[in-house]
């Protein structure tokens, strides 16, 4: 990319590992060796009534470690239970967060990095949290004690794309064209839709970036499912042992040992640890990679329809060309020729099936399965190139659309990262977008006037671009609202438009500064029935 760059560093808090990585002015790449491997592990323990973290709580015994913390967050739990059920303590999985962010911090000053005194500090999150998900990290990141004057949030395959672009740029590689991002970690797969323009830096937009709770924990999950039957086959019962929970815990370990290993070998001998067991001794169980890829093909089946569904909501940033009902019937085999590189990311991308499942997906394309680091770092090198994209996600634009009036409360009509329409939408409506619709049920009054605004979820005032029945345009930074017999009426397109009917009935054709026109996008205001669009490819598929 830009051969001189600001400094900036990101942060990757992973739901397996969490690392940390620096960019200094006209210095290459640097990864803090932040723990024994490079990397935190991203484990909380409990002992003698105190928490410990990262290699600390992989000492301890399994009931009083928690893994995959990072999952609250996805999943809106508020708390964690250490220990077995007779003797169970709750705990606040924000307190434990802030744990694992505080021992980040420590150890990046040791390392020679003070992350307070960093303006530039980046932030990675899954491409599938919404608003109120990332500035729950946000605050936890504060609460650590971590302050900078501008945190901002990438999403992590957005970050993981990037890497591999600074990469191919700096070794001169003038890259033209569609990318995608496969990131599957521990807690989500992430798939993000890339277009690139070369130059010095070259442009980035963010057509779409998608996830789903589907990644490295599910498979242990059924892994170690698989195990269960297996070893109660062979006349193990478990449910008859003193403590059953810490065979269970052991079962869950060598699952997760297992698919690490099967990733470098074709069998492996999974030997139980017998105290687990109450002393009893246990049968060896061999377990090969053919049978954990039979286990993980239901995983890559979600995933390979995830990617299809990634590739048709790219297609939908642009119109002209071909009708929604058409995009949502294109063949597979025409989606794979949107792509023309592949990347992988994330520790789940070592397992050999996924990029073969991938690449027999993709004949078209050249899948990449390094940037030059390691699978799990590719996302926190990502990080410290962002300068040189624009993040704006076309599909989840980052930013809040309030309306406002004198004595009113603000009226949030759109939040910032919310998906604007969901792939079963896509198959029952003409033309995609979010809608709201406000009325007096809702509490708008008839008379007087409000304001159209739009923000960052920091509060910065984004500006609007309003254009007229003539085509001209003008930049305000609201949009007067009378109020009146009409209900309100907000939508807002993938293709960047956005369209709103005031209290009166008058419509207005708007668009945010910093989303992007997308080329060939219908400059009439729309009707309040909008036709399908058609779609428009910037670049030759082949």
């Amino acid at each position: 990319m830009a051969k001189h760059r600001p400094a900036a560093v990101g942060i990757d808090f992973g739901t397996s590992t969490s690392l940390v990585a620096r960019r200094r002015p006209g210095q290459p790449l640097e990864i803090l060796p932040i723990g024994d491997r490079r990397w935190l592990p991203s484990l909380v323990g409990r002992h003698d009534g105190r928490f410990v973290v990262g290699e600390d709580a992989e000492r301890l015994a399994p009931e009083q470690v928690v893994r995959s913390i990072k999952k609250a967050i996805t999943e809106d739990t508020h708390t964690v239970t250490f220990g077995p059920p007779e003797t169970a303590v709750k705990v606040r999985s924000d307190e434990l967060i802030v744990e694992i962010l505080q021992e980040l911090s420590r150890r990046s000053t040791a390392s020679g990095l003070q992350l307070n005194r960093h303006r530039d500090l980046r932030l990675g999150c899954p491409a599938m949290w919404e608003r109120g998900q990332r500035q729950r990290l946000v605050g936890l990141v504060e609460a650590a004690g971590i302050h900078t004057d501008a945190l901002t949030l990438v999403e992590e395959p957005v970050a993981a794309g990037l890497a591999w672009i600074a990469r191919r740029s700096a070794q001169g590689d003038r890259f033209d064209g569609r990318l995608l991002v496969f990131d599957m970690g521990g807690g989500t797969l992430d798939v993000a839709v890339l277009d690139v323009t070369p130059g010095d830096p070259p442009s980035v937009r963010v057509l779409t970036s998608v996830g789903l709770p589907l990644a490295g924990d599910a498979l242990d999950d059924s892994i170690a499912a698989d195990l269960h039957t297996e070893l109660a086959g062979r006349g193990v019962d478990i449910g008859a042992l003193r403590r059953p929970t810490d065979a269970e815990s052991e079962i869950r370990r060598q699952a997760r040992e297992a698919k690490v290993l099967l990733s470098a070998k074709e069998t492996q001998s999974i030997v139980f640890a017998r105290d687990a067991f109450g002393g009893d001794r246990v049968p060896v169980v061999r377990y090969s990679r053919d049978r954990l890829e039979e286990i993980f093909r239901p995983h890559m089946d979600q995933a390979v329809e995830m990617v299809w569904d990634a590739l048709r909501l790219a297609r939908l940033t642009h119109v002209r060309g071909a009708t929604v009902s058409e995009i949502v019937r294109t063949a597979p085999d025409l989606l794979a020729r949107d792509v023309h590189h592949v990347i992988l990311a994330g520790g789940m991308s070592r397992i050999p099936y996924v990029k073969r499942r991938l690449t027999e997906l993709l004949p078209h394309t050249e899948v990449f399965d390094t940037v030059g680091l390691a699978a799990d770092e590719t996302v926190v090198a990502g990080l410290t190139d962002t300068s040189d994209a624009d993040p704006l996600n076309l599909y989840r634009p980052g930013f809040d659309v309030t309306l406002t009036w004198d004595d009113g409360e603000p009226t949030t009509l759109y939040g910032a990262y919310t998906p604007l329409f969901t792939m079963s939408q896509v198959r029952t409506m003409a033309m995609p977008n979010f809608e709201k619709i406000l009325g007096q049920r809702d509490g708008i009054p008839r008379q007087r006037q409000g304001e159209l605004r739009v923000s960052t979820p920091a509060g910065e005032s984004v500006n609007l671009v309003a254009r007229d029945k003539f085509g001209d345009t003008r930049v305000i930074e609201a949009l007067p609202v009378p109020f009146g017999h009409k209900d309100l009426m907000l939508r807002l397109y993938s293709d960047g438009r956005v369209y709103f009917r005031d209290g009166l009935g008058h419509t207005h054709d708007l668009r945010v500064e910093p989303w992007p026109e997308i080329e060939g996008a219908d400059t009439a205001p729309p009707p309040e029935y909008v036709p399908d669009p058609k779609v428009h490819y910037p670049f030759n598929l082949r």
